[in-house]
This record gives C-alpha cells, sequence and structure tokens, in this order.
C-alpha cells in the first residue's frame, strides 16, 4: 500500500493570515498595553477583519514575507516582533538567529496561540474557516484520489482536533477521519509524524508520499527514504525551492500540478 501524506497549512489551506489574526490577538491579550503593539493595537475580530486587512495591507504583506520563515507555532511570536521592530529578515538563517535572541518562553506563547484558535473556532466556525481560502485544485486532486480508493492521511504541525471539522462535505468537501490526521501530538517533527504513519499502516517509508512547503521538514523526511515534494504554491521562497532541488526534492510549483504529478508517482 502507498500512503499519501498532505500538510494542510500552505497546501490545503492558505491560513497565512489567518495565523496573523490569531497570534497577533494572543499576543495583545497577553502583553496588554506595556508593548507596542501591530495594527493599532486593536485585536483583531469577525466583524473588523476585511477593514483591517485593507487598513494595514502593507504589514499584511510583510508578514505573508516572513511566514516562509516559520517553522514552529512558537515562532509565530518571533514573527510578531519583527514586524513591531521593524527588523530586516532576509532567509531562514535570519529568522533563526532573532529567535535565539529573543528571551522568550516559546512554549508558554505556543500554549497561547492554540487558546487564541480554540476560542474563534468554538465561536463560529464557519466564520473561522471562511478566513483563509483553500487550494482548490489541491481539494480536487484529494477528492479524486480518495474516490480512487487511495489512502490519504494529514501530515501536520497544527492541532488535528482544530482543523478536523474542516474535513466536512459543508467546508473542504470530503472528509478526513480524525484517526488519519497526524499532528502535532505525534511529535515536533515531521519526520515523527512519518515514523507513526509507516507503524499505523504498516508500510515503509519508501511508501510514503509526502507534499509539504516546508524545506525543513521535507529534509528531514527524505532522510527516513521518504518520497517528498514541495508545494511552490505555498510558503517557501524562491530559495527554499532552489535548494531544495539541489537535494533532489520534486518541486510542484502550481496547485494544478498537484494531481497530475502526484498521479503519475502515487499509482
Amino acid at each position: 500500500m502507498k500512503v499519501l501524506a498532505v500538510d494542510f497549512d500552505g497546501v490545503i489551506s492558505d491560513s497565512a493570515l489567518k495565523s496573523l489574526f490569531v497570534s497577533h490577538n494572543a499576543y495583545c491579550r497577553h502583553f496588554g498595553p506595556e508593548v507596542k503593539k501591530n495594527f493599532g493595537g486593536k485585536l483583531f475580530t469577525f466583524e473588523n477583519w476585511e477593514q483591517m486587512k485593507r487598513q494595514y495591507s502593507r504589514e499584511m504583506e510583510k508578514y505573508r514575507l516572513i511566514r516562509s520563515f516559520i517553522e514552529l507555532s512558537g515562532d509565530f511570536f518571533v514573527m510578531i516582533k519583527i514586524i513591531e521592530e521593524q527588523i530586516e529578515i532576509r532567509n531562514q538563517d535570519d529568522f533563526r538567529k532573532i529567535r535565539n535572541q529573543i528571551d522568550f518562553n516559546y512554549h508558554f506563547f505556543h500554549e497561547l496561540f492554540f487558546q487564541e484558535k480554540e476560542k474563534w473556532q468554538k465561536q463560529d466556525f464557519g466564520k473561522w474557516f471562511s478566513l483563509s481560502p483553500v487550494f482548490e485544485d489541491v481539494v480536487t486532486g484529494i477528492k479524486g484520489f480518495l474516490e480512487d480508493g487511495k489512502k490519504v492521511v494529514i501530515a501536520t504541525s497544527n492541532l488535528g482536533k482544530a482543523i478536523h471539522p474542516a474535513f466536512h462535505p459543508d467546508y473542504l468537501g470530503f472528509h478526513i477521519d480524525l484517526k488519519n490526521i497526524f499532528d502535532k501530538n505525534y511529535g515536533k517533527n515531521k519526520s515523527d509524524h512519518m515514523k507513526a504513519i509507516a507503524a499505523q499502516y504498516s508500510v515503509n517509508f519508501n511508501d510514503i508520499y509526502f507534499i509539504d512547503d516546508q524545506l525543513s521538514y521535507l529534509e528531514e523526511t527524505q532522510l527516513l527514504g521518504v518520497n517528498v515534494f514541495m508545494a511552490g504554491w505555498g510558503y517557501c521562497t524562491e530559495e527554499q525551492k532552489k535548494i531544495a532541488r539541489e537535494k533532489g526534492v520534486i518541486v510542484i510549483e502550481k496547485e494544478k500540478y498537484f494531481y497530475p504529478v502526484m498521479k503519475k508517482v502515487f499509482i
């Protein structure tokens, strides 16, 4: 049996600004008026979100650029500080350097982040889901694989129970069982997810086909023998794509090529 493992954020869901929504609110709620804050210090809400996107389009665009360097949920705190302090970030090494320089309990912010996310999801999941567009060609492709009886699982740094409601006919249009979502509880790294997938389905690593937009995740899983693919439509930079190709990672540039490329190797 072959298994297609698909990342969620940046591959299926364009959740970049949704993550900003959550991390900014978590930051403001924790630090209060004692520090400088982005976006006028205002909290994002379902009601003001569209207006805030228009009013702060420049800050939103800078966040999108920095999103390419985020590896862990605690990194959203680093991102907020970078925007707030107007720090210039050119590549992944610059981002990691800033992260290492900041004296902060990232696990604490990680918990704040997921608490804030859960609050908005419970308030109105439909509105929450609409904050992030989906990559339609990827969704259509996954539907096709499922209809053909292929094994498709989700490998995500997100929380499984947080994204599971999206896998419903009213939202993404197809169903994935919670047991087929390998989330942060399986381990901090995607290599941990691949080990769990191999164990759960009794397959070898070379029977797993994994697509993600984060270079570091692809590098670590490639070492296991997993077949790795970079989602070029996600949050990766051109430099990251170049490095991926040099390391033998197949880069799928556009989402419209997801199904044709994966169909050739996955069957």
